[in-house]
This record gives structure tokens, C-alpha cells and sequence, in this order.
């Protein structure tokens, strides 16, 4: 496997909104997305629809670079502008939403999100209420990951297995409770490509902000790729130490 998962949240037509000032970052103007989507198609790199994930590790990706792209959050903008976008450039996303807040202003309903459901988008879990999950106890945690996952399959009608961590925050008890929720992908926000079934337990994604022109996407595989080493090396490093310690 060598994937390179992109992360967006919000979109607009020239000017942010239904979205907090500090948020504005994070919104891509119509025009510059449907740049990146044909940038994407015209590309060498894969783009590879949702399923394909959930039938790892009986479907095994190859080493051909790979893209899939995220939209998290569950703003209206993703159907009232993305979605468009979305189907001309033939890219089906993963859509992470807060159940709690579908419905609500500035949020789609679960009609729009039937209809994204429909054309192919897959609709997993972003939490029940988007807090951070490190900071709960047992009982919240199932509310937060067990509720949402049931919410989202009684409204969508088909399975959950993704849940995107809210802020990135997750620790072990977080990751032991997605497994017992019934997750089989945990997306975060750690930066990095993913290079093997193992990563879907702790999905590495790069987020693609407002003053994003172009996809840099072989920066993106190169820097995944530094990362990736860096860590590897502070593991070793870490190992060796712990071996040397003197008690």
C-alpha cells in the first residue's frame, strides 16, 4: 500500500461562510477544489473509492501511489458546493460527520447526506458531539463512538466502519475503544502516507488548507515517506535506550 489520504472540511464561493472566523483556513474556495480535482484525474496517482479500504487487508493495494480524499465535519457546503464538484471530477469521498450536529444551521440533514450516500460518498463517524475523546470516561466513550456508528447506519442504512478522531486526539484507550465500537479504520491527524493494512487502525492524513493553489502531490509521498523514517529512527533510538537503561 502507498496512500495518500487529503483531508478537507468546509467550501465556499469566494467568502467563508457559516464557519468561525479561526476556521476560515480550512474552507476551499469552489474554484480552487475543482483544480485539485482535475489535478487528481490528470495525475499518475490511483484515486480509490471508500470501499476499497474497508476490504483491506482481502483486497491488497499495491505500491502504486494511491489518493483518497476525506471531507470532515458534515458542513452544508459540502452539499450545497462540493458535491457538484465532487461527482464531475468522479471522486467519491469519505464524509465524516458529527451526529449530533446534522441537522442543525449550517450542517446537512440526513436527507442531503441519504442523497450523498447515494451517489456513492461514504458517510462514517466524526463522534457524536466532536469533543476530545482522550478526556472521557468509559461510558462516554461508547456514547461518543458506539452511538454515533448506530445513528449513522439506522439514518444511511449501510455500515460504519470509519471513525475520524475529533481534533486528532487519541491515546490507547481511545484506539482500544474504536476496536470494541466495531471500527475497522481510525483516520487522524498525524501527517504521513500509509504503507500497509496495519496503518487503517491509525490512518495518516495531510490536511489541504484555503492558500493550497495546487496538490504538491509528490511533495506530499516525499514528505510522507521522511516522516515515516523519522519516526522509524526515534523508535530504534528509543528501543536501544530502553536496552542500555541501567537499573
Amino acid at each position: 500500500m502507498n496512500l495518500l489520504v487529503l483531508t478537507y472540511h468546509y467550501f465556499d464561493r469566494g467568502e467563508p461562510a457559516g464557519i468561525k472566523p479561526e476556521d476560515y483556513e480550512f474552507s476551499m474556495p469552489a474554484d480552487r477544489f475543482a483544480a485539485h480535482g482535475r489535478q487528481l484525474q490528470e495525475s499518475a496517482y490511483r484515486i480509490i473509492p471508500p470501499e476499497v479500504l474497508t476490504s483491506l487487508p482481502q483486497e491488497t493495494l499495491d505500491d502504486r501511489p494511491q489518493v483518497l480524499v476525506t471531507i470532515d465535519d458534515g458542513h452544508a457546503s459540502v452539499a450545497e458546493i462540493a458535491f457538484d464538484i465532487l461527482m464531475e471530477q468522479r471522486i467519491l469521498p469519505v464524509v465524516s460527520v458529527i451526529t449530533d450536529r446534522v441537522g442543525q444551521e449550517n450542517y446537512m440533514d440526513w436527507g442531503a447526506l441519504r442523497h450523498l450516500a447515494a451517489a456513492g460518498c461514504s458517510i462514517q463517524s466524526h463522534s457524536k458531539s466532536h469533543r476530545d475523546l482522550t478526556r472521557l470516561r468509559p461510558d462516554e466513550l461508547v456514547v461518543e463512538l458506539e452511538d454515533s456508528k448506530k445513528i449513522i447506519e439506522d439514518n444511511i442504512g449501510l455500515p460504519v466502519a470509519t471513525l475520524t478522531i475529533p481534533m486528532g486526539r487519541m491515546d490507547k484507550k481511545v484506539a482500544a475503544a474504536a476496536i470494541e465500537a466495531g471500527y475497522k479504520i481510525v483516520m487522524t491527524s498525524f501527517t504521513g502516507i500509509n504503507r500497509s493494512a496495519d496503518d487503517l487502525a491509525s490512518l495518516r492524513r495531510f490536511q489541504v488548507k484555503r492558500s493550497r493553489a495546487i496538490l504538491p502531490l509528490d511533495d506530499y509521498f516525499r514528505a510522507g515517506s521522511m516522516i515515516r523514517l523519522a519516526g522509524a529512527a526515534k523508535n530504534v533510538i528509543r528501543k536501544i535506550r530502553d536496552e542500555n537503561r541501567l537499573w
